[in-house]
This record gives structure tokens, sequence and C-alpha cells, in this order.
């Protein structure tokens, strides 16, 4: 063997034992609620002088009233705008000043505003933070400003580029009673429709202490966390516990059709989806290795199969999305030039009888686990990749105890396990097909979808979609997915 393949594997070695030590490793964190519910969570990381500070409100777009959908995605953006003693561009003034990072997002069942400053700075992004907790200033003005910017975010998003209203057509066809059934960015019509008075109640019952949870990770001591989080949000009143959402979406019990025409998309797509386990549950371990087994990379089972193979389509993958009260996995492909819908379909159909049939070989479960440790530990080596984590444990998954169990669960899924994950909730019964149908071939279409691939279409209409300007004045911040 030769000094270069020796070389090699020592660094996989040496990568895949420091990965498992930073893994394994307990988060030494704190836990703690002040008395008006606002729950503290701090974790010391003396590694960089800086903090991640970050506040969760656990509200998202499933809070939101059918025919007021977009009320939190709203507030991502209404929350940057003041309050009497804080101009509308003041937030991002005064901790860019310093160096800090200002950015927030909305999802299903969250909306969070992240700042990474340096750990000198724990003062002023409190007292910001505090600010607009407790008295963030909501005007027809402010109103009329933001709702402006959504509707160029959701142009840019959803009306222009082609497939961009896929999900709004997809969500209503899984979800047809749970609230996971619109998007977070909403719907403009409804916006167009709200009074500034219905924001001010929708403010005033989700965006309160004791619905919020404060995350300091970083280069501070605990104990002074903990003082100065009662000092700066201490004083706001709590208020009434928000209403839950107690809508449970049935069952999948025979197997549902969707046809969706596609104006701008050039290419068919074909889907087949299937409801799983929430974000707390264990299963959601089994069914996140059998995505890397199916689509991890292009050695994947349905890239390998469908893409290199067949060559029935351009790219094919696999993906879980576990939310607080739900969960959908979805396996899909981008049909090629020449090929049909019906082939598509059927070659995915094959390789998810063959999963049912009989599982995962080992060393495509080793493959992905190791595949699934990297990613998971290049999410943790910033103080803001661990105080997401926190975060999401203690809000979504309501039990932030799983930041020191989720290795070793992972770790210790078997063969039987992704097996009896696949069988549980992959019943033909159960299965629900999309096919999107392109109807025309427009040259913006080709030329946004040339792109992808790094080409651009000759003949296309050169008037194209402008990236996103996130300026201050306009307090743009960052559309998630969850």
């Amino acid at each position: 063997m030769n000094t270069c393949k020796i070389t090699k594997r020592l660094t996989v070695l040496l990568v895949l034992a420091t990965t498992q030590v930073i893994l394994a490793g307990q988060w030494n964190y704190t836990d703690h609620t002040l008395h008006n519910g606002l729950r503290v969570i701090v974790m010391e990381d003396h590694s960089a002088p800086i903090a991640a500070i970050q506040v969760w409100y656990h509200v998202g777009s499933k809070d939101e009233q059918p025919d007021r959908t977009g009320f939190a995605h709203m507030f991502e953006h209404m929350m940057f705008r003041g309050t009497d003693r804080i101009g509308p561009e003041d937030h991002f003034k005064y901790l860019r000043r310093f160096g800090g990072n200002v950015n927030g997002y909305t999802a299903f069942d969250q909306t969070v505003y992240i700042q990474e400053v340096p750990s000198n700075q724990v003062d002023l992004t409190f007292w910001l933070e505090a600010e607009r907790m407790a008295r963030l200033k909501i005007t027809e003005d402010y109103f009329h400003t933001e709702r402006e910017v959504v509707k160029e975010e959701f142009r840019l998003g959803v009306s222009d580029p082609p497939y961009g209203t896929l999900p709004n057509k997809v969500l209503p066809f899984v979800f047809g009673q749970h609230p996971y059934a619109w998007t977070p960015i909403g719907n403009l019509d409804h916006l167009n429709a709200a009074a500034t008075e219905e924001l001010q109640t929708f403010w005033n019952t989700y965006y309160v202490p004791n619905n919020a949870t404060l995350v300091v990770v970083g280069d501070v001591k605990t104990d002074t966390i903990l003082k100065k989080a009662k000092d700066y949000f201490g004083w706001i009143p709590r208020s009434p516990d928000p209403p839950q959402v107690t809508i449970v979406e049935p069952p999948v019990t025979e197997p549902r059709r969707l046809d969706i025409p596609e104006n701008k998309g050039p290419l068919a797509i074909v889907g087949i989806a299937h409801r799983v386990c929430n974000a707390r549950d264990k299963d959601r371990h089994a069914l996140a290795v059998l995505d890397r087994v199916l689509s991890g990379g292009e050695s994947g089972r349905v890239y390998k199969k469908l893409v290199k193979d067949l060559e029935v389509a351009m790219f094919a993958m696999s993906g879980t999305f576990t939310l607080e009260q739900d969960g959908l996995w979805a396996l899909g492909a981008v049909v090629k030039m020449g090929s049909t819908p019906e082939e598509v379909e059927s070659a995915l159909i094959e390789q998810l009888d063959l999963v049912l049939a009989s599982g995962i070989t080992e060393s495509e479960l080793v493959k992905a686990r190791n595949q699934i440790a990297a990613q998971t530990v290049q999410g943790q080596t910033t103080v803001s990749g661990k105080a997401q984590k926190l975060g999401y444990a203690a809000v979504v998954q309501d039990d932030i105890s799983i930041v020191n169990r989720e290795y070793a669960e992972m770790m210790a899924v078997s063969r039987e396990d992704v097996l009896q994950a696949a069988r549980k909730y992959f019943n033909p019964q159960s299965r629900m097909t999309l096919v999107v149908r392109p109807v025309s071939l427009t040259s913006k279409a080709l030329n946004w979808f040339g792109k992808l691939g790094g080409k651009k279409n000759k003949t296309a209409d050169e008037s194209q979609p402008k990236s996103e300007n996130k300026s201050e004045e306009s307090s743009k911040t960052k559309e998630s997915d969850s």
C-alpha cells in the first residue's frame, strides 16, 4: 500500500474519531424560567469572544387563522420596525456597529430572531430584544411598508420562479384539515384585507414572555446571563398563555393523486409522499438514514438508478420533513426530456418496493450514519449552530435533553429499524402521488432552469428576477421552510 493511500485512510479515521468525540460529548447547558414565563437557556463556549443570542417565539404559520395567513411571517419583519425609543432601522444599526450579525426566520411552528455579536455586547442585544418584546410599535405606515416588502418576497420566491407555486398547491393536498396546509409566507389577499388592529391582537397573543425562549451560547458566564435576563426581561408582565393548535390531521387511508399543471416549469416532476412522524419521534432517525441511502449524493439508490442507469430523470432525491405535530416524507424526481412521468413514477415505486421488501444493507447503514454524523458536527462548530439546536429541541421538539441523546440514538439505528419504519409509514394505501406537468416552455422558464446547470439559454428573456436586496431600511430577513 503506497504512502498516499495510507495518509488518506489515516485522515479519514482521524476525522471520524474527532467527529465521534465531539458528538458524544455532553452539552452543559442551563435551563431556567423567569417568573413571567420567559425560558432562558445558556451554554458557555469560550472558544471565541462572541455570543449567539436567539429569541424563539413559539408561533408559526400553523397558529394563524385560515383567512389571515402570513401574520407570523409579517411579524418577522414588523419586529424590526422598532419602538417609541428605537427607530425602524436601529436594531440593525446598533448591532452592526460592533460587527454583529442580525437575521430572523419564520417556519410552520416557530419564529426566530437571531443575533451573533461580540460577547461584550450582550447588554445591548438584550435591551433591543426586550424593547420589542414589550413595546413594539405597530402602525398603519409600518404595516404598509412591510407588506410591500412581503409582496416583493412573494413575487421573487413564489409567483415568478418556475415551480414557485407548488408548495401552495401541494400542502392542502397533504393536509386537508391541519393548518400545516399553508406556507409561512402567507396569502397576499389575506394581508391586504387585514387591519392593523388584527396584527396588534396577534402580537399581543403570541409575542409574550411566556411564549418565548431566550437562547444564549458563547463566551459568557451563566450566572451573569441569568441575572441580565432577569434585569432586562423580568419586568415584562406575563400574559395569558396563547391558544394551542389541537386539530389532528386524520390518517390517509386510501391512495391519492394530484396532477398539477405548471405554466413556468419546463420539465415534469413526479413525487411520492407519505405522512410520517413528528419531530420528537425516534422514527425520525431511521427515516434520516433511509434518506441518505436513497439520495445521499450520486451514489444514492434513486439517483443512481433513475439518473445514471435508466436515464429517465435529471435529478432524484428523497427527504423527511418533521414538524412539531406531524411529518412528511417524499421521494421525487425531475423527468428527463424524452422520458415520461409514468416511466419515472414506475421507477420510483420500484425503488420503494425494494426497501419495503428487503430494507438496506449493512454497508449502506454505516455510510449513511457517517454522513449524518459529519453533517451534524459541521452544524455544531459555531455558537449560532449550537443555539439553533438548543432552541429547536426546547421549542419544537419540546424536550431539550434531546441534544444529549441525538447522537447515541442515531448511531443505534439498525437495519431492522429502517425496515420497520419503512413498512410502518410507506403503506401503498397511504401513498400520495403528485405529478407536475408543464403546459408550456417559456423562454424565461428555460433560462431559469438552465441556470441550475450553470448555463444560460441564449434565446431566453433577459429580464430575469433580481436577487433580493436585504437592506436595513426594508428590514428584510431570511425566509425559512422547516
